[in-house]
């Protein structure tokens, strides 16, 4: 069968090594039988998280049969679209607020896929314009490290990793690239109205409000946009196993900050879009 399948077990809930093959990991209750692909597998839910409530206002409005709590402090709407069960989670902006709500919910329901969906600003080496739409191939934490005589050095300066998992987690967790390049055909395909673009996303605890702080982020991480929640997602979502997409649209241009420039309301509209029929169009095959 495609992909792979997740069998519920008892606790414990705290990781254990990897078999020698890689074929069986404990992560969570869950008995990962296949190292994950993501996008062949048939799932039944999904969890879409974004900082804010405008960044999921067009989704709450798509599910049927909804109902409304908090957990973790947190917003979070559960409803049917597409024949699949969505937990739409509010976190809060930065990545201390994500990594909390996004534990709370994993730990809560055990989602099968987290889908991350936002706004974001696009470097202007990335040529990318106000409305596209970026996924990302990586997510990089653009602050941590150390300033050095010699300029700013990376964590693996420290030399203690983020994460240690199947390799050591610095800076940077890439993201599933299969997973990526399927759903960027989705998005082509079904939105052609839409310019999307693949690539290194950078997440920042203050907001590049000058063109040349964002020049050099985007010089030192390869990246076409930054964000403030990236980073923290694919982070939690690596040390549990769970696999993760990043969608946003972009609101703004990292350069000297003119919010008269800025389109927040209609890069959360797009992202959404997109989201929904990523939805509609699970599994993420390409062949039809």
């Amino acid at each position: 069968m495609p992909g792979f399948g997740f069998t519920r077990i008892k606790p414990p809930r705290s990781p254990t090594p990897t078999s020698p093959t890689g074929e069986v990991v404990y992560r969570l209750g869950f008995v990962v039988s296949r190292p994950p692909s993501g996008f062949s597998k048939r799932i039944s839910s999904i969890l879409i998280i974004t900082a804010t409530g405008l960044e999921q206002s067009l989704l709450r409005e798509s599910l049927s049969d909804t109902t409304t709590d908090t957990i973790g402090h947190r917003n979070r709407v559960v409803g049917n679209l597409g024949g699949k069960s969505i937990t739409l989670l509010e976190t809060g902006i930065g990545f201390t607020n994500t990594a909390q709500a996004l534990t709370e919910a994993i730990l809560d329901s055990s989602p099968e896929f987290a889908m991350q969906i936002g706004v974001g600003g696009a470097y202007l080496t990335s040529l990318l314009k106000v409305g596209d739409l970026a996924i990302a191939t990586t997510e990089s934490y653009g602050h941590l490290g150390v300033i050095t005589p010699d300029g700013w050095q990376s964590a693996e300066e420290i030399g203690i990793p983020l994460l240690r998992a199947d390799q050591d987690y610095y800076n940077t967790f890439p993201l599933d690239s299969e997973l990526a390049s399927h759903a960027h055909k989705i998005i082509q395909r079904e939105h052609p109205e839409f310019a999307v673009h693949s690539g290194p996303f950078v997440t920042v605890e203050q907001c590049s409000g000058l063109t040349s702080t964002g020049n050099q982020l985007a010089e030192r991480f390869s990246a076409i946009c930054e964000n403030m929640e990236g980073a923290a997602a694919a982070h939690i979502c690596k040390l549990y196993d769970l696999p993760f997409l990043e969608i946003r649209s972009i609101s703004n241009l990292v350069e000297n900050r003119d919010k008269e420039k800025w389109d927040l309301s209609g890069a959360s509209t797009a992202a959404q879009s997109a989201a929904i029929t990523l939805t509609n169009n699970w599994p993420l095959t390409t062949g039809r």
